[in-house]
């Protein structure tokens, strides 16, 4: 009796295996799930995520799964992301998905800086007046066109999607932070990877007061004064990796092309002094987005 029970019960789990271990089964659960639940199934369930799991495309289930819900984007979203050659499709996935997704700055690096009501606004906190910055490093963009419409007051653009870890520094230093303060461009720089090509500006900001700076992370460079720029409007940005240019719009109009020679990855980012600052994606004025 006993070895019938057995007998029956390996036969019900090798029926769920056979039609849960089916790349279109896979395909429909993973177009249920963010990118970080699809690594979680691959790291616990070695049957899908190991390549012993895969068909004749060489790669694990959710590995293909990754692929064939990447390969439903669009055309403007595929020319934004294109796969590096030691990218995991699971990897290009999330990317695909951030990409969708509503803007956030999802890393805050200084100590008198809060979220507001969505993660897509930061304050200064209450009483504080030090600069702090954010950075919407989940958003990494790295080729395409991509706009942004920033308001508030402080300072914005783009930089390197680099990562700001307290615990490589002592207490106190990172009471102030901007990666424009050269006291951490040692550190930014650091983090340099092949992502970000031979491109040396690794750093573009605009400040309220109509001035625009950018960075090597290695010496100083000139300001530009931005001729036409109006303190009290909304800043546009358009970070145009097509042509490596950085271009800036207010009230519906270009403004200028602030900087040429822009490759690699960048993210978005802003700096907040005593003030709140938000963001939110968008499309250039006049420019429509197939879909």
């Amino acid at each position: 009796m006993a070895c019938t029970r057995n007998s029956v019960k390996r036969q019900k789990v090798a029926t769920v295996e056979s039609a849960l271990f089916n790349p279109d089964v896979v395909f429909l659960l993973a177009a249920l799930l963010d990118a970080q639940d699809l690594c979680q199934v691959s790291l616990t369930c070695k049957a899908l995520g190991g390549r012993q799991a895969s068909h004749d495309n060489g790669l694990s289930l959710v590995e293909d799964a990754a692929q064939r819900l990447f390969e439903c984007a669009s055309e403007w979203e595929r020319a934004c992301l294109p796969r590096y050659p030691d990218e995991g499709w699971v990897e290009l996935y999330h990317h695909l998905l951030m990409l969708r997704s509503k803007l956030s700055f999802d890393q805050l690096a200084g100590n008198y800086i809060q979220h507001g009501e969505e993660e897509s606004t930061i304050r200064t906190i209450p009483g504080q007046n030090w600069f702090s910055s954010a950075l919407c490093s989940n958003h990494v963009m790295r080729s395409g066109k991509h706009f942004a419409v920033f308001t508030g007051y402080g300072i914005f653009g783009v930089v390197r999607p680099v990562q700001i870890r307290i615990s490589d520094f002592v207490e106190g230093e990172l009471k102030a932070f901007s990666p424009s303060l050269n006291e951490f461009w040692d550190y930014l720089i650091g983090q340099r990877t092949a992502r970000w090509t031979a491109s040396n500006v690794h750093c573009c900001r605009v400040s309220k007061a109509g001035n625009f700076f950018w960075y090597n992370w290695a010496d100083s460079q000139p300001r530009m004064i931005i001729d036409g720029f109006q303190s009290n409007a909304p800043i546009g940005l358009l970070l145009d990796l097509d042509e490596g240019t950085l271009s800036i719009y207010q009230n519906g109009q270009r403004v200028a092309t602030l900087k040429d020679g822009l490759s690699g990855e960048y993210c978005w980012y802003a700096s907040v002094y005593n003030s709140t600052i938000s963001i939110k994606r968008g499309l250039p004025p006049g420019e429509q987005r197939a879909v």
